[in-house]
């Protein structure tokens, strides 16, 4: 399996690719791509999976806010102002923060990607 999930900037894209779901084990293992490299690999729950999923979809439909996702020192923050402006964060701890500018329609197409959640 190989799920892509397009956190799309103006410029650049930061692409969650589920590599692998564990029935059994209730996980998903997800490589993070930013362009052609792979920054950060984890392993999720699919109660953290939801959760993420349903707070990201609170934040789209009810702006400003924050959406905020850390794994294993990897932090991913997706931040709406009130004008649909979206800024892509991420970092590793301990390094510094990069950041994709990009809007909330863009933004809007990874929410479709994971699946809509009450």
């Amino acid at each position: 399996m190989n799920h892509v999930i397009s956190f799309t900037g103006y410029d650049e894209t930061i692409d969650w690719h589920i590599v692998e779901v564990n029935e059994a084990l209730a996980t998903l293992q997800i490589d993070v791509w930013h362009q052609d490299k792979r920054i950060h690999q984890m392993t999720l729950s699919f109660e953290e999976y939801d959760r993420f999923a349903h707070e990201f979809r609170i934040v789209h439909e009810q702006f400003p806010g924050i959406v905020s996702f850390e794994n294993a020192g990897f932090i991913f923050e997706l931040i709406y102002n009130r004008l649909g402006h979206v800024r892509i964060d991420w970092r590793h701890v301990d390094e510094s923060n990069h950041t994709l500018q990009s809007d909330q329609s863009y933004v809007g197409q990874a929410l479709g990607l994971i699946g809509v959640y009450t």
